[in-house]
């Protein structure tokens, strides 16, 4: 007869995303195995209701990790259906967030950076940034940034110099801030060196760094072309394949980079006064 019934987990479903670890954390009846049990009651839970609810897509997006817990993997799976929304904004001249899934300035001047803290670990992720901009050519960049915070340990003025944009970091430049994102490297980010990747609105460029060298970070590519005025620009994270693909209002430009493995996150960098939108779409086939 098995330890946890269909009844009893049925039973313990829980709505909020960290309902679950709180459960765990609350007594060692549910979050420590019992004597000749591979699981806690919180992590058999969590693994039935990761089997009876996740999609195949989902499940290719969400490799579970030698040392995550159940629990662990299945509130990855409810972040990923969570709309997304910049989690943490650096820099001086951010106006009011009206929407956690935008951000604006009002103003020109040194880079400020936006991040979403959803971490996207394997499959195919398609997000559409829709950009308001003030001026005919918009200075704003588009990308992917490993899981690492900008602030955490990392000042704005005595690090960034009051300019946060990790594309433009390397060891010659900014090297403080070079130094302690690289010293952030954990097993997930894999073997790729491409750490920080974007499509820079105004000319269309691939930028990308790996928080070590200059010089070759900002390579042409088929079918670059830079952003005229507003408009939505689209970016297709393939980490079956390890490509980052552009998409302007609607149309696919190309495949901009290739080389990508590991852990990444969402981010957009702004240098001119404009209003930038991120939403979660379908994967273009």
């Amino acid at each position: 007869m098995p330890w946890v019934t269909t009844s009893s987990v049925d039973a313990l479903c829980i709505s909020t995303r960290d309902g679950l670890a709180q459960l765990g954390r609350t007594g060692a009846r549910f979050g420590i195995p019992q004597a000749g049990q591979q699981r806690s009651l919180v992590n058999e839970t969590a693994r039935q209701r990761f089997r009876q609810s996740a999609t195949d897509e989902e499940r290719s997006r969400l490799s579970k990790y030698d040392d995550e817990s159940d629990v662990g993997l299945y509130r990855a799976l409810e972040m990923l259906r969570w709309p997304l929304c910049f989690d943490e904004l650096v820099g001086n001249g951010f106006g009011p967030q009206e929407h956690p899934a935008s951000v604006t300035r009002t103003v020109s001047g040194d880079w400020l950076t936006a991040m979403s803290g959803h971490v996207m670990r394997g499959g195919r992720h398609f997000t559409e940034f829709t950009i308001t901009a003030e001026e005919p050519r918009p200075f704003v960049s588009l990308g992917i940034i490993r899981p690492v915070s900008l602030t955490n340990g990392i000042g704005l003025e005595a690090d960034w110099e009051g300019s946060v944009n990790p594309v433009h970091v390397a060891s010659n430049y900014k090297s403080a801030v070079s130094e302690k994102l690289r010293a952030r490297r954990t097993a997930n980010w894999g073997n790729s060196y491409v750490h920080c990747c974007t499509y820079h609105c105004f000319e269309g460029q691939c930028r990308w760094t790996d928080w070590i060298n200059t010089g070759v970070a900002w390579p042409d590519w088929q079918g670059q072309e830079g952003l005229v005025g507003s408009g939505t620009i689209g970016l297709l994270l393939d980490l079956d394949e390890g490509t980052l693909s552009v998409f302007k209002n609607g149309r696919l430009c190309g495949v901009m980079k290739d080389g990508m493995d590991g852990e990444y996150c969402w981010f957009v960098a702004l240098c001119s006064a404009c209003k930038i939108s991120l939403s979660r779409g379908l994967a273009p086939k």
